[in-house]
């Protein structure tokens, strides 16, 4: 592996944050792999070394602190295997999430939406690659943030779909996951009125049947935002 480009992979199940983080990571000299669940993460590290992996922590169908433990026991069953440096990426910040995630074998967590400077800190920590400068302060390109603004709106439509179907049949576990993956995106995007709704639609979501009608009105909410951003003009 050529350490002025080091390999990074990164696992996220938003598909937003998959293509920002991939176009910032590029423009930081790295060779990115991008997957979507824990399993083809697992796949991706059992398959070559990685000199970095971000890794999410809630993921469809394994939690990132299990990948963790996975990857930490693949480790001490091949000695020759080279370490694998994991970093966690959560919109969840409280202590007993970054507990248990430090537990499972990650060494580091990073809040979303990830910095450009943290990401700066971390592949100097652990790939020994300094960045320029150049980097960090390009402005992305017109294609780029038209493009990302568009697979924004369309997953977003596509999850809230999903969200309203998964109220119908009363599935809760559903709902959080995808509410905490469009939570993610809408972070990356610096979308803070729908970030504000979503995070009020997780608190109803704990309080049951005390909080139905406010889950049909933030649903509603949700779709009328999304419906304004693709309207023309």
């Amino acid at each position: 592996m050529n350490r002025s480009e080091p390999r990074v992979l990164l696992v996220d199940d938003s598909a937003t944050i998959r293509y920002a983080m991939q176009n910032r990571l590029q423009s930081l000299g790295c060779q990115v792999q991008t997957v979507a669940d824990g399993a083809a993460a697992l796949a991706a590290i059992r398959a070559q070394p990685q000199a970095l992996v971000l890794l999410d922590c809630f993921l469809p169908d394994l939690p990132g602190h299990e990948v963790a433990r996975q990857v930490r026991a693949l480790e001490q069953q091949d000695p020759q295997r080279p370490y694998t440096p994991l970093i966690g990426i959560s919109a969840e910040a409280d202590a007993a999430h970054v507990r248990l995630c430090l537990d499972g074998g990650m060494d580091g967590m990073l809040d979303k939406p990830v910095q450009t400077a943290d990401l700066r800190k971390m592949l100097s920590l652990w790939c020994d690659h300094e960045c320029g400068e150049e980097g960090a302060a390009a402005p992305p390109r017109e294609q780029y943030a038209h493009d990302l603004a568009r697979l924004f709106l369309s997953t977003s439509q596509h999850d809230l779909a999903a969200l309203q179907q998964a109220h119908q049949s009363g599935d809760l576990a559903t709902m959080g996951k995808l509410a905490h993956r469009m939570k993610g995106a809408a972070l990356t995007m610096q979308r803070g009125e729908i970030v504000a709704l979503l995070e009020c639609l997780e608190e109803a979501m704990q309080d049951d049947d005390d909080a139905k009608d406010a889950i049909v009105l933030l649903l509603t909410s949700l779709e009328k935002v999304l419906a304004a951003n693709a309207a023309p003009g």
